[in-house]
């Protein structure tokens, strides 16, 4: 073995000992997931605010079967986009939001109520975007 072979194989395991495994594949989940939000993040807001439409609509008049639909639809890929990129309870509200939206009779006082507290937990996660651990528990 040659010195420069000598060298490279005492800095081998220094260099690994610095990082765990555990930490470096972490960080780079996190980074991932922050740049995949930073891909969707306008189109998770354009559909955001189709529902918000909805919502704002529906407290004052009854929801016609396009605006519900869209906003349906719109929760709907909100779910499976923010179940994706590191927001699990964004995805759930998101799901809730959408089984309230589905076709039917009008929205009662009650799933009016809980349709407006929905979409501002869901403004409040998508405002906050993803962390490491989303443990948040606001629509308890």
């Amino acid at each position: 073995m040659d010195s420069h072979e000598a060298t490279e194989a005492e800095e081998g395991p220094v260099a690994v000992e610095s990082s765990t495994p555990s930490e470096g594949k972490e960080y780079e989940l996190t980074q991932r997931i922050l740049k995949l939000w930073e891909r969707y993040k306008q189109l998770c807001m354009e559909r955001f605010s189709v529902i918000e439409e909805a919502c704002t609509v529906a407290s004052s008049t009854a929801l016609d079967d396009g605006v519900r639909g869209r906003a349906e639809s719109a929760a709907h890929k909100l779910a499976g986009v923010l179940g994706s990129i590191g927001l699990p309870e964004g995805s759930k509200i998101a799901s809730e939001i959408e089984a309230l939206l589905q076709p039917g009779d009008a929205l009662a006082p009650g799933q009016l109520l809980r349709l407006s507290e929905l979409v501002a937990n869901l403004r409040s996660q998508l405002t906050r975007g993803p962390t490491a651990h989303d443990d948040s528990s606001e629509t308890r």
